[in-house]
């Protein structure tokens, strides 16, 4: 359960979460399977890569993302690899068919934290240095980049190959400023947005997860 506590109040945090994880449902009659599915992230294309290995009877398999057309890729020495370009943080469901195209696997589905960068979490904002400064404290993804933005707009990131980080930032004039926050790690799609609370100056907002 998290906590928030600007001096003797309760303040609340609120960031976007994630979808349910890897399950598999059967339809209809099951004479094949699919195994050792791994899936990766293309961050330039913005498409998601499923590969792993499918049973003798498999000969094809099919992807399919929310409500978007469904893409096919042939089973190649019961190895299979297959690629789809999406945006949002919706669920995949990928199953293997016969030549005819007629499913003969059950139907398997992979969730947004199957292939996403997960939320930082915001746990102190210190406002009472200087004037204008900033520091905030995170719990973060190992091995990723966050990135700081400033309405939109980048204002600073930096690499953390642990699970805390620590920005120190200037120019923070505002009393209500506006400061988001993201992670991205190789391989795996970038973070839903956190919010980065708002604390008035002199004062330090900390939150416990």
């Amino acid at each position: 359960m998290k906590h928030t506590y600007l001096l003797a109040g309760l303040v609340g945090v609120s960031a976007l979460g994630l979808l349910a994880g890897p399950t598999a449902q059967a339809k209809t009659k099951v004479t094949g399977h699919l195994t050792k599915t791994t899936v990766e992230y293309a961050n330039a294309a913005k498409t998601a890569t499923f590969k792993g290995q499918a049973s003798a009877k498999v000969k094809k398999v099919v992807l399919t993302y929310g409500n978007t057309k469904k893409v096919t890729a042939k089973v190649n020495r019961q190895q299979f690899k297959i690629s789809k370009a999406f945006t949002g943080y919706r669920t995949f469901k990928l199953y293997g068919t016969n030549q005819k195209g007629t499913r003969i696997t059950k139907v398997y589905t992979y969730g947004a934290e199957t292939y996403t960068t997960k939320t930082p979490r915001v746990t102190q904002t210190d406002r009472s240095g200087v004037m204008g400064t900033l520091l905030v404290s995170m719990q973060v993804p190992s091995a990723s980049v966050v990135t700081i933005y400033q309405h939109d707009n980048m204002l600073t990131k930096q690499y953390s190959g642990g699970t805390t980080a620590l920005f120190h930032l200037s120019g923070i004039n505002a009393t209500k400023y506006h400061l988001t926050v993201t992670a991205r790690q190789a391989g795996r799609k970038t973070s839903p947005t956190a919010i980065i609370p708002v604390v008035k100056p002199g004062l330090i907002l900390e939150t416990n997860y």
